[in-house]
């Protein structure tokens, strides 16, 4: 689908220093709403075998993992989920490094503040969201080292994704003035309104966000004793109970600032820069997403399991322990399992979080 930016061999010739560096840190958290009833707060939907037979969260560990000299990953996540990661990661054969297990979730900075933490300074960590689906690796493999190389200069790099279309879902990023390969990051904007996304997407400034960074492990912790001291000295503390392969943090986590990296770090640092990416990526955060990532039959249906359709188009429906039956329906998403039975428009995709919420209050 998407052309290839070059092979792998020739990414570790162009930057053979950065290579021997890199360590990935996977954030594996998540509420498990916004793809229910696939998705849920015990096996949330990194977890869950949504396209080509593959969890997101075992695509993730593999994505940059044949780089030579990779450094084993860190993972953040809740102890709810240490089964699934170590299943995963067997499955997918990656060595996990530590796990590091957080006994709330605060959000990414002190999540990124907690890896950081646990690394030797001089290591660029590779930080990625566990639920993002790009099809182009061997592309992103190269944008990875790319940006490894600014991070070894001092800086702190975002991913911006060119944008397709004036998506609302998303937070935008505006970039100013080249800094090497990458632009200056000037500031973020949070989910916009229609309007405003169709400004920002014509002014050739504005990238999506999408949560993955690079920087130096000594970078982020340096910045985050500028920007937020008051998010990583407790993170720090925190930071008692740990062995080979776990690190457990201890209760007084539960008391830092719920605070994104965003908020936290990069709205305040003058480090920050971004590449562009144009990867095929996409964050699977809605039916709409997932629908759009997955192959449709001549109907434009996405049909998985046992289900039977008649004058049925754009629909996404996935029976998962009976047969299903639509008929005389268009652009609905109706997903079956042992959780529940979800039916909705395509267009109320974004109820799905609330409905979810209301659902689990309904079942006590």
């Amino acid at each position: 689908m998407f052309e290839t930016w070059m092979a792998a061999d020739m990414i570790i010739e162009r930057y053979p220093q950065a290579v021997t560096l890199l360590r990935p840190v996977i954030l594996s958290g998540g509420s498990g709403t916004r793809l229910w009833p696939l998705s849920t707060p015990e096996r949330p939907k990194q977890f869950a075998d949504l396209i080509d037979g593959t969890s997101l969260f075992g695509a993730t560990l593999t994505r940059i993992a044949d780089l030579d000299d990779i450094q084993p990953p860190i993972v953040v996540a809740g102890a709810d989920h240490l089964g699934l990661i170590e299943e995963t990661a067997g499955e997918v054969d990656v060595e996990l490094g530590v796990i590091i297990i957080e006994p709330v979730g605060r959000n990414t900075a002190p999540a990124i503040a907690a890896a950081a933490l646990h690394s030797d300074p001089d290591e660029i960590l590779v930080i990625l969201p566990s639920d993002h689906l790009i099809h182009d690796v061997v592309r992103f493999q190269g944008h990875v080292l790319e940006a490894a190389e600014l991070a070894v200069a001092g800086h702190i790099v975002a991913f911006g994704i060119t944008p397709t279309r004036p998506d609302t879902g998303y937070g935008y990023i505006q970039t100013g003035d080249q800094v090497g390969s990458a632009r200056r990051l000037v500031r973020f904007k949070e989910k916009p309104t229609r309007e405003e996304a169709e400004a920002l997407i014509s002014d050739g400034d504005h990238l999506w966000n999408s949560g993955m960074f690079v920087a130096r492990a000594g970078t982020l912790v340096e910045e985050m004793e500028l920007a937020c001291p008051d998010v990583l000295e407790p993170v720090r503390a925190a930071m008692t109970v740990t062995d080979d392969d776990i690190c457990l943090l201890g209760h007084g986590f539960a008391e830092v600032e719920k605070i994104s990296f965003d908020h936290a770090v990069m709205e305040h640092t003058t480090r920050g820069v971004v590449v562009p990416i144009d990867v095929g990526w996409d964050d699977i955060g809605s039916y709409v997403a997932l629908l759009g990532n997955a192959d449709r039959d001549e109907h434009g249906n996405v049909l998985i399991g046992n289900v039977v359709t008649e004058d049925v188009t754009g629909a996404y429906v996935n029976a998962s322990t009976r047969t299903v039956v639509v008929a005389g329906l268009s652009d609905i998403i109706v997903v079956e399992t042992e959780e529940g039975v979800l039916v909705v428009p395509l267009d109320r995709a974004q109820d799905v979080r609330s409905l979810a919420e209301q659902a689990r209050q309904v079942e006590g």
